[in-house]
């Protein structure tokens, strides 16, 4: 007997109507979307003839928001920063009305390779204090040369942009400076410079003050021409108590002290930086502690927590720190650029690891191998860590 398919007769009807509800309902949508769109075109206002859009409020067309040069991503290349003067003083025991926070001023040095009337500088959530009328000050170095007004100034948030339009156009040729003072939330979003937290061997809590620049959050620190591929030398100053330590890219040159509302406070002032990005800054204040060598005359010191330092967790990475830029130096045939290398272990870190140049950051785990208790493959991932951030301190 022959095989076939057979369907009931209550079923096939089932069948029936559900294809004409279907059916239905598909032809009443386009019905109604019909309608729409009819309603919508009546709506429309009238194309303004040889623009193709709706007329502006003064009866001319508006131009896109993005033909404006605030509101673009990239920056202009009429600018080019030459030299940072940035000093920081971070507050790591909260204010009872700012909380954790930070202020400090920043002057740049910039030079103008195209006539403008107009700077733009990342900033990005900074609150910034007037100079009269305006967020910053504008300077030119150099005699007889006039130095124009600043005309408007706005922060644009979307772009992350401080916004400052002249009455007059820069020279090209000729070098200016802005400055700037500011204050910010030393949060701890583990972006820009932000607020760690740690517990030590006695049970306290204790606050330090750290950067994660890349990719583009050196603004918030401080306003900068936050782009790689605008490089230019940098000296830091950093405010801190005597209990603590402050470290950047550099090894420090000075520390003085000042007395501020009352309070002594160390100013620690490190040597300029060589020419680099501002992704690649990194200062950091804590009661941290160091194992340090040297490798054919080049400091190396591996800062952590003052009981895993006393615990000897920092002793293999400073064993394999020299040999590695050892390696590297008669790999690439270039000595290794700085007078230093400083590896700081952090409590909270969103990165495995950042090849600040001369001050890498990393994860506890990343850096620190207790012999009592790491494994193997601990000691091994530590090793490749370390050797991946140390290469790039030549790229």
């Amino acid at each position: 007997m022959g095989k076939g398919f057979f369907i009931s007769k209550s079923l096939l009807g089932v069948g029936v109507v559900f294809v004409a509800a279907s059916l239905a309902t598909i032809i009443a949508l386009a019905v109604v979307y019909a309608q729409e769109k009819d309603r919508n075109l009546a709506s429309d206002p009238p194309a303004v003839p040889g623009t193709g859009s709706p007329p502006g409020v003064d009866g001319t067309s508006s131009p896109p928001p993005a033909a404006n040069p605030w509101n673009k991503l990239r920056l202009p290349q009429d600018l080019v920063p030459e030299h940072y003067e940035v000093s920081l003083w971070p507050r790591l025991s909260p204010d009872p009305q700012n909380g954790f926070y930070f202020s400090g001023n920043s002057t740049v040095f910039f030079d103008c390779v195209r006539a403008t009337d107009l700077i733009l500088i990342h900033s990005h959530k900074l609150s910034l204090s007037l100079f009269g009328e305006h967020q910053a000050q504008l300077g030119v170095l150099g005699g007889g040369h006039t130095v124009p007004n600043i005309h408007k100034s706005w922060l644009q948030n979307d772009t992350q942009l401080l916004v400052l339009q002249l009455s007059s156009k820069l020279s090209p040729g000729q070098t200016y400076s802005l400055h700037t003072s500011f204050q910010g939330a030393l949060a701890d979003d583990l972006s820009g410079f932000y607020r760690s937290e740690y517990i030590n061997a006695t049970g306290h809590s204790r606050v330090i003050a750290t950067t994660q620049m890349q990719p583009t959050d050196a603004r918030k620190a401080f306003p900068c021409f936050d782009e790689p591929a605008m490089k230019a030398t940098f000296n830091i100053s950093l405010y801190h108590k005597q209990e603590h330590t402050a470290i950047s890219n550099m090894l420090p040159i000075e520390n003085r002290t000042e007395i501020l509302n009352g309070e002594e406070w160390i100013v620690t002032t490190f040597n300029q930086t060589p020419k680099m990005s501002t992704y690649l800054l990194a200062f950091i204040v804590s009661d941290f502690t160091f194992d340090y060598e040297y490798a054919n005359n080049t400091l190396i010191r591996i800062w952590a927590r003052r009981q895993a330092i006393e615990e000897d967790q920092g002793k293999y990475a400073l064993n394999v720190t020299g040999k590695i830029l050892l390696f590297f130096e008669d790999y690439y045939k270039i000595g290794y650029p700085l007078p230093k290398s400083d590896q700081i272990a952090l409590p909270d870190f969103n990165a495995g690891a950042m090849e600040n140049w001369g001050l890498i950051t990393y994860r506890e785990t990343a850096l620190l191998y207790d012999p009592k208790m790491s494994s193997a493959g601990n000691k091994e991932r530590v090793l490749q860590v370390i050797a991946h951030e140390l290469a790039h301190q030549w790229f």
